[in-house]
């Protein structure tokens, strides 16, 4: 099996798909909008533990996390405004170091970020199956910026000594999951959905500051 064979999903999991039917495009967006309320609450709690000086997050991390949030912001108001109605708004944090233990912090950021990207591949691939070629688009130009985060916490990550290697090290992103519902299902696997850890809720502590961000919503 080739490299793209091996990351993406098969003609004949399209062709399964397909007869056995997809989530519907509002199941869809409203898991898309809860996973973005989530980044936007998580990053806001994080951004607020470093400047407690609980998180060891340096100047530039900061930076970078502050305009990840205002863009996840961003996705979450375009899916709302597109008619998603998230399915929560509170979620958990399983462990409490990961808010004080930045290399913890940011290796589970870069996982977090491979499940949003896989998540939107899966969306894009049921938008297209449902015909809905617009909302194929925007799953598109949002999993391109959760790669674009991906590769900023793992750049910071190698910096704190928690990951190896390079930032931008993958040629293809793995698509992990058949459907966005099973993207949901990792998170509360994982206890950041309805876990027994300390609860946080949207947007989360401080200002979304969108500075330095270009391509946001009118």
């Amino acid at each position: 099996m080739n490299v793209i064979e091996a990351r993406t999903p098969s003609i004949l999991s399209v062709r399964a798909a397909q007869a056995g039917g997809c989530e519907t495009v509002q199941e869809i967006i409203d898991i898309a909008a809860t996973a973005e309320a989530f980044a936007v609450t998580l990053l806001g709690e994080a951004l607020a533990a470093a400047e407690r000086g609980e998180l060891s997050l340096n100047d530039e991390a900061i930076g970078t996390l502050v305009a990840a949030r205002a863009a996840e912001q961003a996705h979450f108001d375009v899916l709302t405004e597109a008619g998603a109605e998230p399915l929560t708004m509170t979620f958990t944090v399983p462990d409490p170091e990961l808010l004080t233990n930045v290399g913890l912090f940011l290796e589970t950021l870069v996982a977090l970020e491979e499940a949003f990207i896989a998540a939107y591949t899966a969306a894009a691939q049921e938008f297209v199956i449902l015909g809905e070629a617009e909302l194929a688009q925007l799953a598109l130009q949002i999993g391109a910026v959760e790669a674009e985060h991906r590769a900023g916490a793992r750049f910071f990550a190698i910096q704190a000594g928690a990951l190896t290697g390079v930032p931008n090290d993958v040629a293809f992103e793995r698509a992990l999951f058949g459907s966005v519902g099973e993207a949901a299902a990792a998170l509360e696997n994982l206890g950041f959905i309805g876990g027994t850890g300390t609860e946080i809720s949207y947007p989360g502590p401080g200002e979304i500051d969108p500075t330095g961000v270009s391509d946001l919503p009118l």
